[in-house]
């Protein structure tokens, strides 16, 4: 596959993941801030914990969506022969870990960085996400007017 068709095809999923991680985002907001909204100060510790994880559950659910994804199109291009290797270079890659015991062919080498820069970018999503939450849930943390 040519350079530019790995760029265009990894920009197009990269757009794909980023709408999934932002759709996921959206839906869960408006609940959890709303939720967040109603704590006090003798609010019991379970139910933060409840909601702290209702977040964090979220993304990963997001960030796990994203990687299938991204397996299913290395599959699909017939970079691996099975699922299994594919989302595992899928993890590897998305995840910036790169170990290099799977590599893609010459032809696919363009596209699967696109899914390390989704990762980068999808995990920021999120980081900012759940420092937002965590920030409404503690008092420490909350601007004081």
């Amino acid at each position: 596959m040519g350079m530019g068709v790995q760029i265009l095809l990894g920009t197009g999923l990269l757009f794909v993941c980023a709408g999934v991680q932002l759709w996921i985002v959206a839906r869960v907001s408006p609940r959890l801030l709303s939720a967040v909204a109603r704590i006090g100060e003798h609010t019991r510790p379970l139910r933060l914990f409840g909601l702290i994880c209702m977040a964090f559950g979220a993304m990963v659910f997001a960030h796990t969506l994203q990687i299938w994804l991204w397996a299913a199109s290395f599959r699909h291009l017939g970079a691996f022969e099975t699922l299994p290797e594919a989302f595992y270079f899928a993890v590897v890659s998305y995840t910036t870990l790169g170990y290099g015991d799977v590599t893609l062919g010459e032809g696919l080498r363009i596209y699967g960085t696109f899914a390390a820069i989704t990762g980068l970018l999808t995990f920021g999503v999120s980081t900012a996400f759940l420092l937002a939450v965590l920030s409404r849930l503690h008092p420490g943390l909350r601007d004081e007017r």
